[in-house]
């Protein structure tokens, strides 16, 4: 009688439950259990972030974006000056002036 109670507490524990455990490789790697991966949308080459937490680690999926490494004003500047005719100039101080006043 015991034991039917106790498996069935178990059952509705681990229904109602999203913890689950993993063993952690040589390699320091950790397969996450499939339902975990389903319910955060966890695929192969995803990115997951993880952060040290007083009781454990928490671990977040993750989007990468590429970051524009220059501002709208000085794409402008490029754009301005990849369609520019040709100036040669004598001097830096010139070159400096005319990029400047882009």
């Amino acid at each position: 009688m015991k034991a039917a109670k106790r498996k069935a507490a178990n059952k509705a524990t681990s229904e109602h439950s999203v913890f689950r455990m993993a063993i952690i490789s040589s390699r320091g790697q950790v397969t996450i259990p499939q339902d975990i991966r389903s319910l955060l949308h966890i695929k192969r080459g995803s990115v997951i972030g993880f952060e040290p937490m007083r009781g454990g680690i928490l671990m977040v999926p993750m989007k990468v974006q590429p970051q524009d490494p220059y501002t709208e004003k000085e794409w402008k500047k490029i754009e301005k000056l990849s369609k520019s005719e040709g100036t040669v100039y004598n001097t830096i101080e010139e070159a400096k002036k005319h990029i400047a006043g882009l």
